[in-house]
């Protein structure tokens, strides 16, 4: 079974019908039905936010598709803080800004220990090099 990264932006479009890429978010939705779902913690907590609560079909969906541990893995994202604060820093000195999230997702992707196949994004641009390395195919 390949293992998907899915970033918050991908949920985002795909529980709000208002979302410029909702309607591709929906095409590609069957991924998290045939994959192994990995989900970082960070992701948890951009996309589960106080508004995302607020409607309980957003949330029986999205329990749907995390609940089951079977084919749902959940990252800590401790052993990447670190690597991912630095990743922040010298990055937005260069001129090229990236999420405290998106480095901690960039730091699990270039993890050995951690397989990732495929990943589910609409910011392709802040993963394509970690992905390209490591082979996960940006869906």
């Amino acid at each position: 079974m390949n293992r998907l990264l899915v970033d918050s932006g991908f949920f985002f479009a795909l529980f709000n019908p208002r979302d410029q890429h909702h309607s591709e978010a929906c095409e590609k939705q069957e991924w998290l039905e045939i994959a192994s779902v990995v989900v970082p913690w960070p992701i948890l907590y951009e996309t589960v936010n106080t508004r995302f609560t607020r409607s309980p079909d957003r949330i029986a969906r999205f329990e749907s598709i995390v609940h089951d541990r079977r084919r749902t893995e959940f990252v800590d994202d401790s052993p990447y803080r670190e690597d991912a604060l630095d990743q922040v820093l010298v990055r937005s000195k260069q001129g090229h800004p990236i999420s405290l999230v998106d480095a901690v997702l960039n730091s699990i992707l270039a993890d050995d220990k951690v397989r990732i196949d495929a990943m589910l994004t609409f910011n392709a641009s802040d993963f394509i090099g970690v992905c390209s390395a490591k082979g996960v195919e940006i869906l």
